[in-house]
């Protein structure tokens, strides 16, 4: 007893997580942001593989990366259909759909994951606040 009233006092205080994570997306394709002490995450479920749930992840060594994508986002935003940024881990391409306006895709080496306007610009706007 003496130990459960100890865990649930100390429990508050514990850290758990990343110093500061912002949802993108949530629901059954998620997107969030993370950052920690020396790197920052972009996580997001594989779009690819549709009985399970398999995530990847974007590491982002420094701020700089970052800008970068925020960048790409940019020039793709003015851009046209099929324009792509590619880097060394990602690519970004821009693939508009007639109905739904601006989408773009996000490509690993074993992965991917689509997402629209709106996300991109919430994405941007996160990135501006790190």
């Amino acid at each position: 007893m003496k130990k459960l009233f100890l865990s649930l006092v100390f429990l508050p205080f514990a850290k758990t997580g990343p110093s500061n994570s912002v949802e993108i997306r949530g629901g059954k394709w998620p997107i969030s942001f993370e950052s920690g002490r020396a790197s920052y995450l972009l996580i997001f479920r594989d779009q690819q593989v549709m009985m399970e749930e398999v995530y990847d992840t974007v590491v982002f060594a420094n701020r700089g990366q970052l800008v970068y994508l925020d960048s790409a986002l940019s020039v793709l935003k003015r851009g046209n259909d099929g324009d792509e940024a590619s880097f060394s881990t990602y690519s970004v391409k821009r693939a508009d759909k007639k109905l739904d306006g601006r989408w773009y895709i996000l490509r690993t080496k074993y992965s991917s994951t689509n997402f629209r306007q709106q996300e991109a610009d919430a994405i941007t706007k996160t990135i501006r606040g790190f």
